[in-house]
C-alpha cells in the first residue's frame, strides 16, 4: 500500500499557466509557470548544518466510497461563480490568539486536467488564478478545522519532482520534502487531481483513496511532515479537498498521541477514517485527542 501511494505521488521542473476558463486542450504551451525558484535542500545548504533525518513512518491513509462519482463543478445549489477570498495573513502572535500553521504546497502537471481548470475564478490564464485556487482551498480547509484556535497559511505553490523511475519515487518525494525545509514550512501538501474531461461536464470515480500524511507538524526538517492530498473535485455540492486536507492536518496535529487509533469512531467525525465529505466535523473526539497532543506546543507552532 505504501509503495502503491508513493507511486500515485510521482513528482515536475517546469509549468505553465493555466489556459482560460474552458480552454482547451489542457496541454501546456511553451509558458513557464513562475513558480517561486526552488530553495537548496537543507543538506546542501553550505550556511547551514542539516539536522538528521527520521526515519520513515508508516503513512496514515483515509478512504473514500469507491463508487462515488465526482464532478468539476458543484451542483445548483452549490457554490455559484467566482467568490472573492481575501488573500490569507498571518494572524498576530498573542497568548490566546490562534497558531499560525505554515503550509508548504507542491502541484504537478496533472492539474491540468483537473476540476481547477473548469473554474473561471482560477483558470483564467494567468498565476494568479493557480494561487487563489489555493488560497480558497486553505481558507476552506481553516474553517473546516476551527478558526479561532489555528490560522492556516500557505507558501509555494512549488513543483513537485515528476518522471523518476518508480524505484526512486519514495527518495523524490522525500527530497521535495527538504527542498523547503529552510522555508519555515510547518507541513508540507502534496496535491493530486482527478482527471476529467475537456468539457468539465462528464463525471468520474477518480481516486480510490483521500489521502495520506507521514509524520506531524514541524518535522519537514528531518524529511517527515507532509500529506498527500487529492482533490477529488465535487461531490454533489461538496468540494472534496478542503475536507481531505482538513482531515490529515488533524491526523498532523495529533500525530504524538500512542493511541491504538489515530482516528474517531463516529461517523459524523473528521478523523473518521472513511471520509464523507460534506457531512463531517470536529467533534468531541477530534477536540480530546487535540487537548492532549503536544504537537501544538512545538517550537514551529509557536510563531
Amino acid at each position: 500500500m505504501l509503495l502503491l501511494l508513493l507511486t500515485a505521488v510521482s513528482l515536475s521542473h517546469s509549468y505553465v499557466l493555466l489556459p482560460s476558463y474552458h480552454q482547451v486542450p489542457m496541454r501546456g504551451p511553451p509558458l513557464l509557470y513562475l513558480l517561486p525558484q526552488r530553495p537548496l535542500p537543507w543538506s546542501l545548504t553550505p550556511s547551514r548544518i542539516a539536522p538528521p533525518l527520521l526515519a520513515p513512518v508508516q503513512g496514515v491513509v483515509s478512504t473514500v466510497d469507491v463508487d462515488n462519482e465526482y464532478s468539476a463543478t458543484p451542483n445548483i445549489t452549490g457554490r455559484a461563480g467566482p467568490r472573492d477570498i481575501p488573500n490569507i495573513l498571518r494572524a498576530a502572535v498573542t497568548r490566546n490568539g490562534p497558531r499560525n500553521i505554515d503550509l508548504c504546497y507542491f502541484l504537478g502537471q496533472d492539474i491540468f486536467t483537473s476540476h481547477v481548470r473548469c473554474n473561471p475564478n482560477w483558470a483564467d490564464g494567468t498565476n494568479e488564478g493557480v494561487r487563489r485556487y489555493i488560497n480558497e482551498m486553505t481558507y476552506e480547509t481553516n474553517r473546516m478545522v476551527g478558526v479561532n484556535n489555528l490560522r492556516l497559511v500557505w507558501k509555494g505553490p512549488f513543483v513537485r519532482t515528476e518522471g523518476v523511475a518508480q524505484s526512486q519515487e519514495g527518495d523524490a518525494v522525500r527530497q521535495d520534502v527538504l527542498s523547503v525545509a529552510n522555508q519555515n514550512c510547518d507541513a508540507v501538501v502534496f496535491l493530486l487531481f482527478n482527471q476529467f474531461s475537456e468539457d468539465c461536464k462528464t463525471t468520474t470515480t477518480g481516486h480510490k483513496f483521500g489521502g495520506v500524511s507521514y509524520g506531524g507538524m514541524c518535522e519537514v526538517p528531518q524529511g517527515r511532515g507532509y500529506t498527500v492530498v487529492v482533490d477529488q473535485g465535487f461531490l454533489k455540492d461538496a468540494w472534496t479537498g478542503p475536507q481531505i486536507l482538513a482531515h490529515h492536518l488533524l491526523l498532523m496535529l495529533t500525530s504524538d498521541l500512542p493511541d491504538k487509533s489515530k482516528h474517531c469512531p463516529s461517523q459524523e467525525s473528521l478523523l473518521f477514517p472513511k471520509l464523507d465529505p460534506g457531512k463531517q466535523r470536529v467533534d468531541q473526539c477530534v477536540v480530546d485527542k487535540l487537548t492532549r497532543s503536544g504537537v501544538s506546543r512545538r517550537a514551529c507552532m509557536q510563531d
